[in-house]
């Protein structure tokens, strides 16, 4: 109930701004290689790369993970990272639970999926469109 509930508030929290006129939305996909049509990696803090992702779909970057071979703290470390690059939303096939501990304290929304880093970002973005 109290993760739901902190799920909840940090969609919210999210998309408040957005909705304001103010920040964008900025979607981290851990992904298996370095473009959309790569898969989502299986694992977030440790994935090779996270791609960059405008409120519109439109990839920005595609960032090397320094933490992918870290031997401790890499989902922590993972979250700081993407907290310094302004994301406000998280796409892995897992995310473990520092990581997501570590993002909630962020208030960086995240998402579990499996498929191509195209089909993660159309997903998130039609459920954007439906608040």
């Amino acid at each position: 109930m109290f993760r739901v509930m902190i799920v909840f508030i940090s969609f919210i929290l999210m998309f408040q701004p957005y909705l304001m006129g103010g920040e964008k939305v900025i979607i981290a996909v851990a992904a298996d290689g370095e473009t959309l049509k790569d898969s989502v990696s299986h694992v977030a803090a440790r994935c090779p790369y996270f791609l960059i992702v405008d409120s519109k779909g439109k990839l920005l970057e595609a960032v090397e993970n320094p933490y992918k071979d870290a031997r401790g703290s890499a989902g922590v470390s993972a979250a700081n990272f993407l907290a310094g690059r302004n994301v406000t939303a998280v796409v892995a096939g897992s995310i473990g639970n520092k990581m997501r501990d570590a993002l909630e304290t962020q208030e960086i929304t995240y998402y579990e999926f499996e498929g191509s880093g195209e089909e993660a970002i159309r997903k998130i973005l039609e459920k954007e469109d439906q608040t």
